[in-house]
This record gives C-alpha cells, sequence and structure tokens, in this order.
C-alpha cells in the first residue's frame, strides 16, 4: 500500500531542493525524519514537513479504517465501477479499487516502523518573472524559482 503527500509552489528551486530529496530516497520513514531533522538546510524544513504529512495521512487509513469499512468500500466501489458511464470517472474509481484492495491484502496495514520513502521528488513549478533595470534603459530578467514536493511512502 502506498500514500503520498504533495506540498505545492514551495519558494525554492527545484535544484536546491532536490539535494536533500535524493538524502532520504529508499530509507525507513522514521530514519528520514531523524535525517532531516539534523540537516541545517532551509528545504530540509520543507522536505519533513511533507514527510510528516505523508506519516499523518498513513496514520489516519491505519485508524479509520476496519476490515468491515474497507469489504463495504470495495463492493460499493465495485457497483459504481459496473454502473458507471463515463469513463474518466470510472478509470477514478478503479484505481481506488486497486487501493483499497491492496490495503486489505496487506500485511503490515501502513505500520508507521514498516514505511519505507519510495519515492521522493523535488520537481519545477511555474517561475515567477521580475525585472531589473540594466543600463541604458534595459532590463535583465529575474526568475524566482519554485518547486513542488512529491513523497511516496510504501509499506512493501
Amino acid at each position: 500500500m502506498e500514500v503520498q503527500a504533495i506540498t505545492r509552489n514551495v519558494r525554492m528551486s527545484a535544484q536546491k531542493m532536490r539535494e536533500v530529496v535524493r538524502q532520504i530516497q529508499g530509507l525507513n520513514a522514521l530514519q528520514a525524519q531523524a535525517v532531516l531533522a539534523v540537516v541545517s538546510r532551509k528545504s530540509a524544513r520543507f522536505v519533513a514537513k511533507t514527510l510528516a504529512s505523508a506519516l499523518a495521512g498513513a496514520e489516519h487509513l491505519r485508524s479509520e479504517w476496519n476490515e468491515t469499512k474497507i469489504q463495504q468500500a470495495i463492493s460499493d466501489l465495485e457497483s459504481k465501477i459496473e454502473n458507471t458511464r463515463n469513463h474518466k470517472r470510472r478509470n477514478k474509481y478503479r484505481r481506488d479499487l486497486k487501493r483499497y484492495q491492496s490495503f486489505a491484502t496487506s500485511a503490515k496495514r501502513l505500520a508507521p516502523e514498516s514505511l519505507r520513502v519510495k519515492e521522493a521528488v523535488a520537481q519545477t513549478a511555474t517561475a515567477l518573472r521580475r525585472f531589473t533595470p540594466k543600463a541604458r534603459g534595459s532590463a535583465g530578467p529575474i526568475r524566482k524559482r519554485n518547486c513542488h514536493i512529491k513523497i511516496v511512502l510504501s509499506d512493501n
């Protein structure tokens, strides 16, 4: 089972963010939190916040879902897949069904000590464009870059 968290439009370049994100890839989630706590970079705080959000999402799923709720949700989704004609909605239901079924068959059920960072990426976002005055009445561009942070935790 996988849980993901995304932080969008962080006011830092993706290049600076990737230096920290590479350090936690493949680590245990709790170990990654400990690594980020000692890294003295601004980007480490953003990545730690995203990782904490992913862990909180996993804990929420773990506490809220019991066996009867999962089986009820699976049967509801199967009936929705059969009855809907909209292919986009049907594909969404199929993705949700796959997620519920993987949680139902998972042995570890998103235990925090079994979670590991499967994927951690920093992608570029839209950049703000500003201009600074230059010689002879011209202007030079300034790009204020943003990025998106995506962390996927898996119990496999």
